[in-house]
């Protein structure tokens, strides 16, 4: 993953070129393959210029590797797996006006499959990314979300977890639904 640059510089004291060893650089063609990073990539894209976004990948990844050596990769999966959904919330709207009880939204949770958490997940992170303030080039937002993700933190955990409040006050509704889902809980825990 890692690769160390040598470069050549003139010594004056020693009268010829001697051999320094540069900064580790995160190398990011062995890690392209990877279904993870591909996706990533894929949400990253904006009409079709991939090159484009896997530059932006690339630097956020050596941005983190600058502050945290040889953990770029690491902080990356700690942070889509934090900030991955295992539960939507689906609004059922209010019913008509012919009856006055239950006159209000109906938040229904429902179970969401891995693959899509993931997904959901990171499109939460690329969102908050590009939501943060301008002022910093893209990369480095998203790099500090990836950060934040895999500590817990930000806005994109914060949201997991409220949304996950709300589904579990709500869990009483899943009956609601149209269609008969998985119950949140089991019945031995109720």
């Amino acid at each position: 993953m890692l690769r160390i640059r040598n470069k050549k510089t003139f010594n004056k004291k020693k009268g010829g070129f001697s051999i320094v060893k540069d900064k580790e650089l995160f190398n990011f063609l062995g890690i392209k393959s990877d279904p993870l990073v591909k996706k990533m990539i894929n949400l990253l894209m904006r009409d079709g210029k991939r090159s484009k976004a896997e530059n932006v990948l690339n630097k956020a990844f050596q941005a983190l590797d600058q502050d945290y050596p040889g953990r770029a990769l690491h902080i990356f999966y700690f942070g889509v797996f934090e900030a991955r959904r295992d539960i939507g919330i689906r609004l059922k709207p209010k019913p008509k006006k012919r009856r006055k009880t239950n006159s209000y939204n109906v938040y229904l949770p429902y179970k969401v499959s891995p693959i899509r958490g993931l997904n959901l997940g990171m499109r939460a992170l690329l969102r908050a990314s590009r939501e943060r303030s301008l002022s910093s080039p893209f990369w480095e937002n998203l790099s500090q979300e990836f950060l934040e993700a895999s500590q817990g933190k930000g806005a994109v955990v914060e949201k997991r977890y409220s949304l996950n409040k709300l589904a579990d006050s709500n869990k009483r509704r899943v009956h609601f639904g149209i269609r008969r889902l998985f119950p949140l809980v089991s019945e031995s825990q109720i």
